[in-house]
């Protein structure tokens, strides 16, 4: 009973909520609205290509994604301004998610 506890408490100890993802994306049904960006493997690499981060991101029933396009942001781990590939979400259903990104928890609801 002891190691159900100690695994169940791991397991819930990296649930994240609405209320404490780094950021919050309101959108409706068919809307398109920006979700997040991914930056290359290296700190001083190009933004990748949507084709080579599709794989990366994680699955949703809420949103299809798209390619935003080149963008840049301030990276935790780089501690400066990298490009990035911005990534879009359309609305396909409505509810709420909260997903892990490279650049950190969004909560997405689709109204």
């Amino acid at each position: 009973m002891r190691k159900l506890v100690v695994v169940a408490g791991l397991l819930l100890g990296g649930c994240v909520s609405v209320g404490s993802a780094d950021k919050s994306v309101e959108l409706r049904v068919g809307e398109t609205r920006h979700i997040t960006a991914y930056r290359g493997d290296g700190c001083n690499a190009p933004a990748p290509s949507f084709a080579a981060i599709q794989g990366r991101i994680p699955k949703s029933a809420v949103v299809r994604y798209s390619d935003g396009g080149l963008s840049s942001r301030v990276s935790k781990d780089c501690k400066k301004r990298v490009p990035t590939r911005a990534v879009n979400g359309t609305g396909i259903a409505s509810g709420t998610e909260v997903k892990r990104y490279q650049s950190g928890t969004v909560a997405i609801v689709v109204k």
